[in-house]
């Protein structure tokens, strides 16, 4: 339920995934910390068992509709799965975001990074808000493995402090294996002895700072590394680059930055496919806005 202002709505009651009484708000120390050093880590807001449910959802997408080409883009699916809508709004993620935030809270987009066993992709390192266009940089990634995380699995490695300073010049490299979109790189090289490695269990999250350089190295194990990636910022913060679109998970929007979306009626019925078939290209066309120029 909420309530709305000429059409437009103010306020989203948050819904749970699951059940569970586990607070997750984060302390005034670590709220310190994050912004001393621009990461958080570990965090637990999943059980083992709700993780693992979760990964079977995410493996089975594609499988139970005909014909085989109707395979649904993983991207967003909170826009077209009533079960990822439900994440995105579970208090024991958007709590400690808020903690961060502030009180009034957006999904910008939902993504899954997925290294698949003996893989060889990687992910360079980078700072996210040199494209995804979102000002200020009132935003931070949500992390959570459904898999192991582990070290050898290609965790992501932070570098510690690197938010705070000036963004770094990138290179898009395109890469093959680089699993971001554009392969871009920053172009000086990040010694080893400044990274941090974040390794998670099944269930556990991260948060990092939109700014905080970080990448990862290929899995060399024999199980699928699946991380489930929540991007959230501040009402306050506009995309640059376009009118783009967004969810309201917290608290009040102002602001009218962006075309807020609401929870699919039928799962992955034809309506809902369409809002997240425009959602991903506005979003491709601002992380590829180069293409454009």
């Amino acid at each position: 339920m909420g309530i709305s202002i000429q059409g437009r709505l103010l306020y989203r009651t948050p819904t749970h995934y699951g059940e569970t009484s586990m607070s997750t708000h984060l302390n005034k120390a670590e709220i310190e910390a994050f912004h001393r050093r621009g990461y958080h880590t570990p965090l637990r807001v999943l059980s083992v068992e709700e993780a693992v449910a979760m990964r079977q959802k995410l493996e089975t997408i594609g499988t139970e509709f005909e014909p085989p080409e109707t395979v649904k883009p993983l991207t967003d699916l909170h826009l077209i799965y009533r079960w990822a809508w439900d994440v995105i709004h579970d208090p024991r993620i958007v709590d400690p975001v808020s903690d961060l935030l502030g009180p009034n809270v957006l999904l910008w987009s939902l993504n899954w990074f997925i290294k698949e066993p003996l893989d060889e992709t990687f992910v360079t390192y980078h700072q996210d808000a040199t494209y995804w266009g979102l000002e200020p940089h009132d935003v931070v990634t949500a992390w959570i493995a459904l898999s192991d995380a582990g070290p050898a699995t290609g965790p992501m490695k932070f570098v510690p402090e690197s938010h705070r300073g000036t963004l770094r010049d990138h290179t898009d490299t395109f890469e093959k294996q680089n699993l971001l979109s554009r392969g871009q790189a920053i172009e000086q090289d990040i010694p080893d002895d400044d990274t941090v490695l974040a390794p998670l269990k099944v269930g556990e999250m991260s948060l990092h700072h939109v700014r905080l350089i970080h990448g990862s190295e290929p899995n060399r194990t024999r199980d699928r590394r699946i991380g489930m990636v929540l991007r959230y910022c501040a009402t306050h913060v506009k995309q640059t680059k376009l009118r783009d679109t967004a969810v309201l998970v917290r608290g009040v929007d102002i602001y009218d930055h962006f075309d807020l979306l609401p929870a699919p009626e039928t799962d992955a019925g034809n309506k809902e496919l369409g809002r997240q078939k425009d959602a991903l290209q506005r979003m491709q066309r601002a992380l590829h806005s180069k293409d454009y120029e």
